[in-house]
Parts: C-alpha cells; structure tokens; sequence
C-alpha cells in the first residue's frame, strides 16, 4: 500500500508540473521531469551587442588640492616679536617682510663684538711691530693673530643675528596660519607662521595597481583634467609629476600628484576636485553591463552568449577594470556577438531566449 500511495503522488506531481509548463531543467537528477512545452519556452531577457571599447580608458577619482609644500616659519634667534603679519589668507610676494623682532638687544651685541674687534686689531698691530723689531717672540703674534680672528667670527656672528630679528617671506606664498601673537617672546626654532607654497598647486590621487602601472609605464600618454565642485564653470589641465611607489598597504592603490596647469586664483589648497584620468586602453577590450557577467559558478566569471538559433551558451570570460556601470571582457568575445545583459539566472545552457527591454 505505501508504496502504491508513493507512486500515486510521484505521477499527480508530474502531471502538475507539466500541465503549469515549469521547467527544472539542469537539476541534477530531475532531467526526466522537463517537459517539451518547457523546454521551448523562450525567456524574456535583455540582449546586448558587443562593440569594442573606446581607444581611451577614462577614470574619475576623488583628489584634493595641495600646495607645493607648506612651511613653518621661525626665528633662528630669541626676542620680542614687534611686527608679525596678521591676515590670514593673503598671498605673500618672494622676499615680503612678514616678522620682526625687537633688535635691540642684538645691535648692542653687534657694537660689543665691534669694539671687541677694534680691540684685537691695535693688540695685533702692536704685537707685529715688537715681533719685526725682535722684542717680542713670534708666539704673542700667533696669539694676538688667533685673537683677532675670533673678533672677526663674533662680528660677523653678531651681524647675523641682528638680520635674523627679521623674516622674509622665502618664495611666493599663502599665509595659512599665525602660530604666534605680537608682542609675544619666541625661543629659537619656535613657529610663528604657516606658509603655502602656491607657486604650484598640486592634486594627489591614488591610482589602482593596473592603472597606477600603465600611468608609470607611458606618462606621455597620460592626461588628466580636474574639475571642482566648488567652481562648476571650471576645468583645469593637469601634469604628472610624482609617481608614489609604495603601496596603501590596505587599498593596494598607488598615490599620484599631479600639478594644475595655470591654476586659477580661486582655487585654494584643501579643495576637493575631481580628477578624469584618461589612458589609451591597454588592448581592444569589450565594455559589458555589470550585469551582464556570471560569477555564481563558483570558479572563473562568464557571459551567456546568444547563438544563432535563438539559444544560449554560457562561456568563461576574462575580466578588466570596470567603469561605472560597465566592466572591461579583455579575452572571451568577439565583436558582434550577442549577449544576456541581465537576467540570467534563470537560465540554463541551450535554453531559448527573445530580446526583452530593460
């Protein structure tokens, strides 16, 4: 009796799936089950063409504007600072005074290390004359010779402190940021202002490793422009010109600097800009939807391809970079060919498909 009631309901399911034209093809066991209506049942899905991909592979990436360096300005010598420029934000001319310090204190040292000289020099001319007249030995001219040469060195060391009370902007600049206050005793060393260096602005983007490579390989090849959210009306060219080979050590990118071609006055170092990088592709690549690539098989990624008779074949692929919502086939298709977009999960090899809109 059990067994009689088993194959009663094997049949009725049978027959169910049958008559409701659903289809188990490729199910490991279950070949006998297919039915002939399912098995020319045609799937709506959307097809794609394959045309090649452009000669130029172009890719955006994220930057931020950089000045050539930035530089924190100090006195070399103690003192009050008496004058310390105050707007922050201004652009500063190569050779601009931008700090002083009361020199005082460092003119007396310069007429003590003077009279110290004056000092030396009669001592020394003295000295010379007893020596040619042989009352005196040549050792007290060693001496007094020695003695004059370090008033020398301490003139000429107090002549340098007395012009180091003053700071000369050293190239043209951004004043980013008072570090100290007028009026305010400094020690050697201690900052007082932040200069940007904006004689060249500089964009830094990290690159991927295939990317990163190609632009080290043909930098001639390379171009790029940069765009900023902040001036929309705005494109500037840009050069490469720093190539960072150490690695993200977690996004395995490579960071590349770039330099503005004549910047504009408006654009500021910290801005965020957009960078197009543009690069001749490295072989004849196809562009596929995204979409269009099957990863559920567990081993390499693959298109299913329609064939001529309506039917599809899946086929292994290689992939490349993707673009948006599009992905590099650098092996695996030819031009022309047809292909799933999407939707092939529901699919199975020589399953019957027609053109469906996205």
């Amino acid at each position: 009796m059990k067994r009689l009631f088993l194959a009663t309901i094997g049949g009725l399911l049978l027959v169910v799936f049958s008559v409701n034209g659903y289809s188990v093809e490729g199910r490991p066991g279950l070949e006998a089950a297919i039915s002939p209506e399912a098995a020319q049942r045609s799937h709506p899905v959307p097809i794609v063409r394959i045309a090649e991909a452009p000669s130029v592979t172009s890719r955006r990436f994220i930057g931020q504007v950089q000045p050539l360096r930035t530089v924190d300005i100090a006195f070399q010598v103690p003192g009050q600072i008496t004058e310390l420029l105050s707007e922050e934000g201004t652009r500063i001319a190569a050779g601009t005074a931008i700090a002083r310090l009361d020199p005082e204190d460092h003119r007396l040292a310069l007429d003590h290390a003077q009279a110290v000289l004056a000092l030396a020099e009669a001592e020394y001319e003295r000295i010379l004359e007893l020596v040619e007249r042989s009352v005196a030995p040549a050792a007290q001219l060693d001496r007094a010779q020695a003695e004059l040469r370090q008033a020398e060195v301490a003139v000429e060391q107090a002549m340098r402190h007395l012009g180091q009370t003053v700071i000369y902007a050293p190239f043209e600049a951004l004043l980013a940021r008072r570090l100290s206050e007028t009026w305010s005793n400094v020690t050697p060393a201690a900052p007082v202002l932040r200069l940007q260096d904006v004689t060249e602005l500089l964009v830094t983007i990290s690159l991927p490793e295939e990317l990163a490579m190609r632009a080290r390989a043909t930098p001639e090849a390379f171009e790029a422009v940069a765009h900023f959210p902040a001036l929309p009306d705005l494109e500037v060219p840009l050069d490469l010109v720093r190539f960072i080979t150490e690695a993200d050590p977690v996004a395995q990118t490579y960071a590349i600097k770039l330099a503005l071609q004549n910047a504009d006055d408006r654009i500021l170092p910290g801005m965020t800009a957009t960078v197009e990088v543009r690069l001749p592709a490295a072989q004849p690549d196809f562009m596929v939807p995204v979409s269009a690539v099957d990863t559920s098989s567990g081993s390499e990624p693959r298109v299913w391809v329609v064939q001529d008779d309506g039917t599809v074949r899946p086929r292994p692929v290689a992939l490349g970079l993707p673009q948006g919502a599009k992905i590099e086939i650098t092996d695996g298709l030819a031009p022309e060919e047809q292909i799933v977009a999407a939707g092939w999960g529901q699919l199975t090899e020589g399953a019957r498909v027609h053109r469906a809109g996205f």
